[in-house]
């Protein structure tokens, strides 16, 4: 049944506080990613039964919902329930720590134009497949084209940061697209080309490139913020509109370029400088490191914050290593998938898989994580030690990825470069053995099933196996002298229908009722109309006569009390039959076993009359 993501939407924004709560949405590849004012007011369990969620996630400072493909369906009806402050920044009441902040701007800044660098990745792949199978020209136009085409994204990515962090920050977003233009302007470009000395207000600027650049930009808008709200507050209104933007540029462009361009440079190489000398330690270790604990990041969230690494690669060294590791993670998890379809015996879980399995090789893994492997334990066990072992693998072939990209069978390509072949063989057979394995170990390991047809199935077996030993549990005697007849023919609803349990009516010859087997007194009620009654495990009540309660225990008087040990044929509780016929009300005693312990069967003889400790119902 296709979900309505309207409606997905709309139980989402009420389940999460209301239009109120909610300071500002964004989304990913597959998560829709709030900022809630008060998080303690969600119950993250209905949210989680809403149709379309697959799960949630606290992490980084937002309230992360995973949807799956769909989530920009999600994401635009969301939009229109909803009064999102673009000046707002954060407002959360939440203690956030400076580590999930820094997740949260970096997942807020990337998550929106990821896509748009995969795609540009790719494009730069296939032309190296074509280009190593001399199919295209690379001195004709068509490849020049489609190769500045490819560089576009990369060359200008701080302007697409720019964009969202100028969101997230709460600046004018066409003075932040001004303030990172400068700074790829082509004349500052030929500047930096020059070499010459360049100095503003006599102090000496530091001509950096920053093409491609990460942190500097994200410094620059962030520090953006603070001034443009500084001229926002004094600036007289009529002019704040043309004067606040001015000063803002003017002042951060120059400050750019002399103190947080440099601090931002410093800052992303020292970051991609510590991984890649862990690298370079050892590719191997580095490799079983990132196969096996890539997936538990984004479980958290928090997976985020090795981006800016990976593009500082691209920039500095024009390959990444990590997502060349990273790779086999994301191939195991849908391995993984796949060895759950192959294994499980539920058909709504076999749908489920496959479908999660299909999205994890396009390099999708949130529906595989929490729709299938998380949620069966084992199989995400299985799926990381598979992408330790590939990643391993991986390491020891020095994969690498030569463009941006998010790890998948369609991105292929962007692994592979003229004259670096192995390493691109390397490659595949890493994420053909984190996927086969993945398979293998989910389908030899197997997983305990948490559906309801499982659970049923498993149920069936135990008892076809109870049965067929013929292991008598209790017998259980006729509690009263007189004609037994089936539970449903009784004339309560609440028993007829078995809603108490099963077992038997007896219209009775005699007001005394007996123990019908060895137990104890669980229960004996103030009106003594019923008795409850155990043994083995099995629960039984004894009812005598319909809606008697209302006589207020005239006409009864019990025998035992609770907490007694009875036998079998100990006198339980004499009743005033007529009496009870009297007044009006059904004598019959009604015999149930409400709670079958480990029993799997209960077996009912009825429509026979019986003398007292006569058996009528055996629990096997």
């Amino acid at each position: 049944m296709a979900i309505d993501y309207r409606i997905t939407a709309r139980e989402l924004v009420k389940e999460l506080g209301g239009d109120s709560n909610i300071t500002n949405v964004s989304h990913c590849a597959t998560r829709l990613r709030f900022i809630l004012k008060n998080a303690s007011v969600v119950d993250s369990a209905k949210v989680a039964k809403i149709p379309g969620v697959i799960t949630t996630v606290q992490a980084g400072g937002q309230y992360q919902v995973v949807i799956g493909n769909h989530v920009k369906d999600a994401f635009q009806f969301v939009m229109e329930l909803i009064t999102v402050d673009e000046n707002a920044v954060g407002g959360s009441k939440n203690k956030v720590g400076i580590f999930n902040r820094i997740v949260d701007v970096i997942s807020s800044i990337f998550a929106p134009f990821l896509y748009t660098l995969a795609a540009c990745g790719i494009l730069q792949g296939i032309l190296g497949i074509f280009v190593a199978l001399n199919a295209i020209d690379t001195a004709g136009g068509t490849y020049q084209i489609l190769n500045f085409i490819s560089w576009t994204a990369f060359t200008f990515l701080p302007v697409l940061i720019a964009i969202t962090a100028a969101k997230k920050f709460g600046v004018n977003t066409y003075a932040a697209v001004v303030i990172a233009c400068a700074l790829v302007c082509p004349d500052y470009i030929n500047m930096v080309d020059a070499g010459a000395d360049v100095y503003f207000l006599g102090i000496k600027v530091q001509l950096l490139s920053y093409t491609s650049s990460v942190i500097p930009i994200i410094l620059s808008i962030w520090i953006a913020s603070y001034v443009q709200k500084f001229f926002d507050k004094f600036l007289p209104i009529v002019v704040r509109n043309l004067f606040s933007p001015m000063f803002t540029i003017t002042i951060m462009v120059p400050l750019t370029l002399l103190a947080f361009g440099p601090i931002g440079n410093t800052i992303g190489g020292a970051i991609g400088g510590v991984y890649n000398y862990l690298y370079g330690l050892s590719p191997i270790v580095a490799g079983v490191i990132v196969g096996g604990l890539w997936e538990v990041l984004v479980i958290f969230g928090v997976h985020w914050g090795i981006t800016p690494v990976t593009v500082g690669n691209y920039a500095t060294l024009g390959y990444d290593t990590f997502t060349g590791l990273q790779a086999s993670a994301v191939f195991s998890q849908a391995g993984a998938a796949l060895g759950v379809f192959l294994k499980t015996r539920d058909k709504e879980m076999k749908g489920v898989s496959a479908s999660a399995a299909v999205t994890g090789l396009f390099g999708i893994t949130e529906p595989a994580i929490y729709g299938v492997n998380l949620r069966l334990k084992k199989p995400m066990v299985c799926g990381c030690i598979a992408g330790a072992v590939a990643g391993g693998v991986a390491g020891a072939f020095q994969a690498v990825s030569w463009s941006y990209n998010m790890p998948g069978i369609a991105t292929i390509p962007a692994y592979f470069k003229a004259g670096y072949t192995s390493q691109f063989i390397g490659f595949l057979i890493s994420i053909l053995i984190s996927f086969v394995l993945g398979v293998v170990l989910t389908y030899i390991v197997g997983f305990k099933e948490d559906t309801v047809e499982a659970q049923e199935e498993d149920l069936e077996k135990t008892a076809e196996k109870k049965v067929s030993d013929h292991a008598e549990i209790l017998e259980i005697a006729s509690p009263a002298k007189g004609l037994v007849i089936p539970v449903s023919e009784v004339k309560d609803e609440a028993f007829a229908s078995k809603g108490m349990g099963d077992g038997i009516g007896i219209v009775a010859e005699e007001g005394k009722v007996y123990a019908p087997f060895d137990g104890n007194v669980e229960a004996v009620f103030p009106t003594g109309h019923a008795v409850g009654l155990s043994a083995n495990g099995i629960e039984v009540l004894i009812h005598i006569g319909i809606n008697t309660v209302e006589l207020d225990g005239k006409g009864f008087q019990a025998h035992v009390a609770q907490g007694d040990t009875v036998k079998k044929g100990d006198l339980l509780v004499t009743f005033d039959k007529q009496l009870i016929e009297k007044e009006g009300y059904d004598s019959t005693v009604i015999c149930v076993v409400t709670e079958m312990g480990n029993a799997a069967q209960l077996d009912v003889r009825s429509n026979c009359k019986v003398d007292r400790l006569e058996k009528v119902m055996s629990v096997k």
